[in-house]
């Protein structure tokens, strides 16, 4: 795929049932394409709300081996490590968004690649 020259990281959130901490674990991946548009609405009880949609393309190609994505995870553009949902959203800004939805175009004939739209 063209276009593909972004870093982003992945972190998989995962509580223990025990003492309900939230833990993540992060994939950083090399050539990936995020993409950012401003989408807005109007609240039903006035005023707008705003917000960033990210949709990041990453190619067969470049896709680490056993990389699992889904809804709820975090993205980040860039290279991040160890950090908690707060700080991310902190440090990053536009570049964070939480996962809201995974298409997997890995099959397809031209150009395979996982879509992740967040927001």
């Amino acid at each position: 795929m063209k276009l593909c020259d972004d870093v982003v990281t992945v972190f998989r959130q995962a509580v223990d049932p025990a003492t309900k901490t939230v833990s993540l674990s992060w994939t950083v991946i090399r050539g990936a394409h995020w993409f950012a548009t401003a989408a807005d609405t109007v609240d039903p009880k006035g005023g707008l709300v705003a917000a960033n949609k990210v949709t990041v393309r990453i190619p067969a190609e470049n896709m680490p081996e056993g990389l699992r994505v889904s809804k709820g995870d975090l993205i980040v553009r860039g290279e991040a490590a160890g950090q908690t949902e707060a700080e991310l959203r902190r440090t990053y800004g536009a570049d964070f968004a939480v996962v809201l939805s995974v298409t997997d175009s890995l099959g397809a004939p031209k150009g395979p690649h996982l879509k992740i739209v967040g927001t």
